[in-house]
């Protein structure tokens, strides 16, 4: 208890201290509003001390003398000269006060002490009992009325208070009565609590002042905030009554609601919203019902034909009972991030170049309209020559291309049917909103034929005309449908077919399209494996000198035998591989097997091996660096390897393919030119590249023995080759009169069913034993 009456003690003449020496401008605040506290009781103080002298002056009259009147003329002057000093500051705030000011104001009030203080140290013993009954009780109530007008004042209130209990107790000890004595002990505890009364009072005024005075600064404080806020955000304050009335609305309010700003002053902000908002009138409203916080609540307006989005935030403004008198919040204007969100969707549903629908807009609507258990079509469209054309003629070509297309395809549909870009070259068309099923399907081919027709009329774009065709897919859906991807699956199915087929048409997807994709599906997949599961082999085909009958070396064949579907033929999985990008993974593993076994295997012995090669195997930096790993790793002679090519390597990079050829050569491997005749011209290539082997296939030497023309054609290709230093092989001979025929002209080499089936190695070798017993008849056939 002691201690904390110590630091309370401490504490307080701290605070006294910061009053009669800080100079900062907080404390001379503080100063002026105590000094003004007291300057405005001065008039009445002033009186009161006249008239108590006065009263005193009549009590005494009996002894009335010069120094008494004296007296009292001090003390009036003291009076009138304070009186006039109030008079001059009348009517001037007093916003500071420097400490010389509350000095001073500590030496007046000590000087109206000491003058008092003459009464009862003069006069006091030589009065009559009445007359000290009057002077200590008038003593009494100046000591307790200065020391409390004296309180804004601290140490003017105690030296005050100090003064006059001095010369009390002097003059009461000085009296020879003993009552005097117990009055004067009676003085020392009240005069104390006089001037614990009068610090405890400046404290808490003190107190009061420094909270005004933070209160005042904080809202000046949010007063700048708030002004700074509006001025800089897009946002505004707002605030009704009950009534829903604009408590105040600021220059900013006024600008975001888009009214004057005497206009904004007047309105009931719920009606108002609801009479000028463009989704939901009442959203407002309801946030108002509800009587609980709201945050970020969208209102889209519209005034005098401009529409602009806000977002309310808003709290309920409760009395001391706990009743809702008002809300207050913040608005805020959304429009430009409204504008931006609706620009954003309109990207993400839309194509930019053509402003169609883009995929995902498409995904959108066929699926609502399966959840719409209606029937429709999507058709799948892909332009043909495109990508000739955005090549040649460049980007903005192919770009304008594009969007004649788009508009194309808009003026024969109409608005009845959707059409997206779904990217690249490729666009679709949902035809929707069909009742019935009934002549459905000759309506949906009513309109693909259209469009295909139409897609295959030439464009004119800057100045030219130019041909895109068309090829399409279409895959019909009916109600109870709910598998989008699956549609577009089927369309896309039905697309590669049509292209399939000669293109510039369109295809209508069945369950057998399906079937096939599936099972390329799966091929696709097994194929990958197909090599580590060990299903692939390699069967053998004979080649035989026509002129001598020899066996001049066999054809590499890959045979694939798929452990649930069998056989598969090559034809079919070697263009999977090519699609998928397994041909290079396929063909180095025919490479080198047939290298291994060409040197490994007795009935490969002293034969020439012939292997087929993709074309985009040969497109590979390192193929030629297969080959000759494959070589090495085995140990065949690179003269005893024939690699076999196709026309069609001249149609892409002609250059790049001659420099693969040129590098195989030098290693020393022969190279073959398959199917002559049927694919690219390649006439200008035979005399860049000195082929060791001319095929003629085997639709020549079918048509060879029937018609005239045939004849010409294989005769011209062995007299070119032969007057080439090339060799050639007859492919697909199956019989004598076609033996016949290629003896006579010169054909050098001859394969086919007629001589020999693909075999195995085990059956190469009986082929081999039974040949041999027959390698010289002029007509042979195969052995059984």
């Amino acid at each position: 208890m002691f201690f904390k009456l110590l630091a309370d003690y401490k504490q307080l003449w701290a605070g006294i201290g910061s009053m009669y020496q800080d100079e900062g401008v907080q404390a001379g605040k503080i100063r002026a509003e105590h000094l003004s506290a007291v300057m405005r009781l001065t008039p009445y103080a002033m009186a009161a001390n006249v008239g108590s002298a006065s009263l005193v002056l009549w009590a005494l009259r009996s002894q009335h003398g010069p120094g008494l009147y004296l007296w009292f003329l001090a003390l009036v002057a003291v009076a009138v000269a304070a009186v006039h000093r109030w008079a001059q500051r009348r009517g001037k705030p007093l916003h500071t006060a420097s400490l010389r000011a509350v000095r001073r104001a500590t030496l007046q009030a000590s000087a109206l002490a000491c003058l008092w203080s003459l009464l009862p140290i003069c006069w006091f013993s030589t009065a009559s009992p009445g007359q000290q009954l009057v002077i200590a009780t008038l003593f009494t109530g100046m000591l307790s009325a200065g020391t409390f007008v004296l309180n804004p004042l601290p140490k003017a209130s105690v030296a005050y208070a100090c003064i006059f209990s001095t010369a009390a107790w002097w003059a009461l000890w000085s009296s020879a009565d003993p009552m005097m004595a117990g009055v004067a002990v009676l003085l020392g505890f009240y005069a104390p609590m006089n001037v614990v009364g009068a610090l405890s009072t400046w404290r808490k005024a003190t107190a009061l002042l420094i909270s005004r005075s933070e209160a005042i600064r904080q809202e000046q404080l949010l007063a700048v905030v708030f002004q700074d806020f509006e001025q800089s955000a897009n946002e505004a304050l707002w605030e009704i009554g009950a009534d829903g009335r604009l408590a105040q609305a600021s220059a900013r309010l006024s600008s975001l609601l888009r009214l004057p700003n005497a206009h904004a002053a007047n309105i009931a902000l719920p009606q108002w919203i609801a009479q000028h908002c463009t989704t939901d009138p009442t959203a407002f409203a309801q946030a108002l019902h509800k009587q609980a916080p709201f945050h970020s609540l969208p209102i889209a307006l519209s005034v005098n034909g401009e529409p602009f989005h806000l977002a309310f935030t808003g709290k309920p403004i409760k009395d001391e009972w706990g009743h809702i008198c008002g809300w207050r919040g913040v608005a805020a204007d959304k429009t430009s991030i409204v504008h931006a969100q609706q620009q954003l969707e309109r990207l993400a549903h839309s194509d930019s170049l053509t402003q169609l629908a883009n995929r995902f807009f498409m995904h959108h609507a066929i699926a609502q309209e399966m959840r719409a258990h209606r029937h429709g079509a999507l058709l799948l469209i892909d332009l043909d020559y495109f990508k000739s054309i955005n090549d040649s003629l460049g980007h903005s070509v192919g770009d304008a291309v594009l969007q004649k297309v788009a508009q194309r395809l808009q003026s024969i549909t109409g608005g009845e049917h959707l059409v997206a870009r779904l990217g690249g070259d490729e666009f679709a068309v949902l035809l929707r909103q069909t009742p019935v099923a009934v002549g459905f399907l000759p309506y949906v081919q009513e309109q693909a034929d259209a469009l295909v027709t139409a897609l295959n009329q030439p464009l004119s774009v800057d100045g030219r005309r130019l041909r895109i065709g068309a090829s399409m897919g279409v895959a019909l859906f009916e109600p109870g449908s709910t598998d989008v991807d699956a549609l577009l699956v089927q369309a896309d199915t039905a697309l590669y077919e049509a292209k399939d087929q000669g293109r510039g048409r369109y295809t209508v997807y069945t369950l057998q399209m399906g079937e096939r994709t599936q099972r390329k599906a799966r091929l696709e997949n097994d194929l990958r494996e197909a090599i580590q599961r060990q299903e692939l082999s390699l069967h053998w085909q004979p080649l035989i000198e026509i002129k001598s009958g020899q066996i001049a070396g066999v054809e590499a064949l890959l045979r694939w035998q798929h452990p649930t579907l069998g056989p598969i033929s090559p034809a079919e999985f070697i263009a999977i591989a090519e699609q998928s990008g397994a041909i290079d993974a396929l063909g180095d593993w025919v490479l080198r097997n047939a290298c291994d076994a060409a040197v490994r295997e007795p009935a490969l012995a002293g034969l020439d091996i012939s292997i087929n090669v993709s074309t985009l195997q040969l497109r590979e930096a390192d193929f030629v660096s297969q080959v000759q790993a494959a070589l090495e790793h085995s140990g065949l002679p690179p003269q005893r390897l024939a690699l076999e090519i196709t026309e069609s390597i001249f149609i892409e990079d002609a250059p790049r393919a001659l420099q693969q050829l040129h590098a195989l050569q030098a290693l020393g491997v022969r190279i073959a030119l398959d199917d002559f005749g049927t694919g690219y011209s390649s006439l200008s290539y035979l005399s860049q590249f000195p082929f060791h082997t001319l095929k003629i296939d085997r639709s020549f030497v079918q048509k060879a023995v029937e018609q005239t023309s045939g004849q010409t054609i294989v005769r011209s290709i062995v007299q070119m080759a032969s007057a080439l230093g090339m060799r050639t092989v007859a492919e697909g001979v199956e019989t004598q009169a076609q033996w016949a025929m290629l003896s006579s002209m010169g054909a050098t080499q001859a394969q086919g069913y007629l001589l020999s089936r693909p075999c195995t190695l085990q059956g190469l070798q009986q082929f081999r034993g039974q040949w041999r017993a027959n390698e010289h008849h002029a007509a042979p056939s195969a052995p059984t």
